[in-house]
């Protein structure tokens, strides 16, 4: 409980709403701004308490992305205005944050710094705000409204959807919404960093309608943000139960109708082979934590969705390898000057890509970077689609190309095993080994 104005405070609280990044020239920092809850707050008479990060560096300041998420301000300054109580929380003048998943682990999602204290006492306090926001969130709504109320009020709405499509095309996300009355699009631009992902239930903060008249086409403001809900949240509950009571409108039940299979039936396009199918699943954000990397432990099963390829062209995943000389080439390169559009019997053909991934069951953003390369005895059968000994065929790339649009549907994720070489950074680069495609 804060008492008074100017105070050096040391908190941990449950995020009820979060802004995304936005700059301010006033302060020349970058900033979010959010709203906390803990045990201390009577909400039925108490409005949640308003907390700001400041820093110069937009790497500083947390990437938010799940409603319920964990925050510990170290240092952090409070303000008081109106008998309302503020936080400030400026990573250039002492403070510091560290951020937790809302249910699971001790490991941060993010900190401001490179490292941070963690006691018993922490493990502790960090259970106990977790039991209050579980209690919290499974029987309190979330402030929201919904999409066909947000009309009358066109700018600066805060509706709670479910994804019912995601689509990336070029530098731009396609992504469809729906509550039980009307379904909307919004196009995501490369450089706003947001995670979406089909099937589920979040809040966006701060969206307009371009059109308002027309209504059926979202933009959003430098600071919105988009938050994922727990399943077991009771807006989360409500919302599907009103999606699947079936008293949707008719434009809401086409698009359901599109996506209802995929979202009750997510694809797996992948399987390991039998010498490590009783590995456990380890999540990418755990592996890069650097504990996995200390074991000595060299493979790890992983649960991801694609949501890029290098390169974009199906055609240059395919290569050729030289048995006797040992060397790689692209396809050009080994079929240069040929009239015959057979290979030497010196060569064979291999695949060799790049996946951007994200982990399946994780939401906070991380991308990490995945190598296939068929050459590779562990991955012959990633790719298990025989060439032949002629020149690709436009059959051959129709089947690539087939195999490419499917790896990027939001809806099929992947089984894979990775084999670690250097657990350094998050956009190290992994091997796959042991996976063979079923799609």
């Amino acid at each position: 409980m804060l008492k008074s104005d100017n105070e050096s405070a040391n908190i941990y609280a449950a995020i009820l709403d979060c802004s995304g990044l936005y700059y301010m020239d006033k302060t020349g920092k970058y900033q979010c701004t959010m709203k906390l809850i803990d045990q201390s707050l009577n909400l039925a008479k108490q409005e949640p308490m308003t907390a700001t990060v400041f820093s110069r560096s937009a790497s500083e300041i947390p990437h938010v992305t799940k409603i319920g998420s964990i925050i510990r301000m170290h240092r952090a300054q409070t303000r008081k205005y109106n008998k309302q109580f503020y936080i400030n929380c400026d990573v250039n003048y002492r403070s510091a944050w560290v951020l937790f998943d809302p249910t699971e682990g001790v490991t941060p999602i993010s900190e401001s710094g490179k490292e941070h204290t963690f006691t018993p006492n922490d493990k502790n306090i960090l259970a106990d705000i977790r039991k209050f926001a579980k209690s919290y969130f499974t029987k309190n709504p979330i402030e929201h409204v919904t999409l066909k109320e947000a009309e009358k009020t066109p700018k600066d709405f805060d509706p709670l959807c479910l994804i019912v499509d995601v689509k990336k095309k070029g530098n731009i996300t396609k992504v469809t919404f729906c509550d039980a009355e009307k379904s909307v699009k919004l196009n995501i631009p490369e450089n706003q960093r947001l995670t979406v992902i089909t099937g589920e239930v979040v809040r966006i903060r701060s969206a307009n309608y371009t059109d308002a008249k027309k209504a059926d086409t979202l933009e959003l403001n430098e600071y919105s943000n988009i938050l994922k809900l727990g399943e077991d949240f009771k807006s989360a509950k409500e919302l599907m139960n009103s999606i699947n009571s079936g008293k949707t409108s008719e434009k809401v039940k086409s698009k359901l109708a599109v996506h209802t299979l995929n979202l009750n039936s997510p694809t797996v396009g992948s399987k390991i082979t039998d010498t490590h199918k009783q590995t456990k699943v380890t999540s990418l954000d755990d592996l890069f934590a650097g504990e996995s990397g200390k074991s000595g432990q060299k493979y790890f099963k992983v649960q991801v969705n694609v949501t890029d390829i290098s390169p974009k062209n199906p055609k240059e995943w395919i290569w050729t390898y030289d048995k006797k000389t040992k060397k790689q080439f692209t396809l050009d390169e080994a079929f240069k000057g040929k009239k015959s559009g057979k290979l030497s019997t010196n060569l064979e053909y291999f695949y060799k890509m790049q996946l951007y991934v994200q982990d399946k069951n994780s939401s906070n953003g991380n991308l990490f970077v995945l190598s296939v390369s068929t050459l590779d005895s562990e991955c012959q059968g990633f790719i298990n689609y025989d060439l032949g000994r002629d020149y690709p065929s436009e059959k051959s790339l129709i089947a690539l190309k087939k195999i490419y649009k499917t790896l990027l549907n939001q809806f099929v994720s992947l089984n894979a095993m990775i084999k670690v070489q250097d657990v350094a950074g998050k956009q190290s680069i992994f091997s796959v080994v042991d996976t063979i495609l079923t799609i």
